[in-house]
């Protein structure tokens, strides 16, 4: 289970932000991965990596500084295909191109239903106002997304589980509070707030009869099943202004995982993308 939660903020005439995206990870404690960090192969590209044996070094979400282009992969929870294929390099794939997303959902349609089910949270940023997108391979749907507050988990992106409207309006309350750089710390410390809630948001029918056995555990933002050593385990907050300052805030549990009492590793990128980067 992962959650993601987007402002766009380019029509906000009050605002200094033109992108928000926060997110959470949820993983097994123990399966290992490299935390947030500029690619070797590519220093443009800012992404953690899942060094689970099979995964091929794929990614949950990345960055890439010279496409400016986010990607982020959520799990569809469903029946699982026999020898499916990996979708460890969707988001590595599409980040690393320079196609748009439609252009790159045909050129893979084939790989893709040959995967279990997932999301594919497509964010290109190059434009005045983002452009937000969502594929899965569900239905094969390609979605293009015009709200000013966005959130997706999983589940289809038009049946948003309950705490994912619960996300929205928290995003929500944190950028009106927050629009301008002057205050950026302030709106880190709400943000994390909004990625650490453990509130339930609860009935959630969809959930239920998706996760019928942890659907309790699985109703808050913040995940944490200490008996299946499983939970959120990484914040990522990216933060893009309209003058073109961008963070990327990352926060994740060090290993080994002690889920009571973790400890956190925290690391912050800065640069401004109006600046031309090479491509390395």
């Amino acid at each position: 289970m992962c959650i993601v939660f987007i402002y766009v903020g380019s029509n906000d005439a009050d605002s200094e932000y033109k992108l928000i995206l926060i997110s959470n990870r949820d993983e097994f404690y123990d399966r290992p991965s490299q935390n947030m960090s500029p690619w070797e192969e590519d220093v443009n590209i800012y992404g953690g990596r899942d060094l689970q044996t099979g995964c091929e070094g794929g990614t949950w979400l990345a960055l890439s500084t010279y496409n400016k282009k986010i990607g982020l992969l959520l799990n569809l929870p469903g029946v699982h295909k026999d020898n499916a294929k990996s979708r460890g390099k969707v988001v590595e794939n599409y980040v690393k191109g320079d196609i748009k997303l439609i252009s790159f959902v045909d050129s893979m349609k084939q790989h893709f239903q040959e995967c279990n089910e997932f999301v594919l949270v497509a964010v290109e940023f190059g434009n005045v106002i983002p452009t937000v997108q969502t594929y899965n391979n569900g239905n094969n749907e390609l979605k293009q997304w015009h709200d000013q507050y966005l959130g997706f988990s999983n589940s289809l992106p038009d049946q948003p589980l309950t705490k994912v409207e619960a996300g929205k309006c928290k995003l929500q309350d944190a950028c009106n509070k927050y629009k301008k750089i002057n205050n950026k710390d302030k709106l880190i410390e709400e943000l994390i707030a909004v990625l650490k809630s453990e509130k339930s948001n609860l009935p959630d029918p969809q959930l239920e009869e998706r996760r019928p056995q942890i659907f309790k555990e699985l109703s808050s933002i913040f995940v944490k099943i200490p008996k299946a050593r499983y939970g959120t385990r990484t914040h990522t907050i990216i933060l893009l202004t309209k003058t073109g300052e961008m963070d990327i805030i990352e926060m994740s549990m060090k290993s080994p995982i002690d889920p009571l009492e973790p400890t956190w590793n925290n690391v912050t990128f800065s640069w401004h993308t109006q600046h031309k980067n090479s491509k390395q």
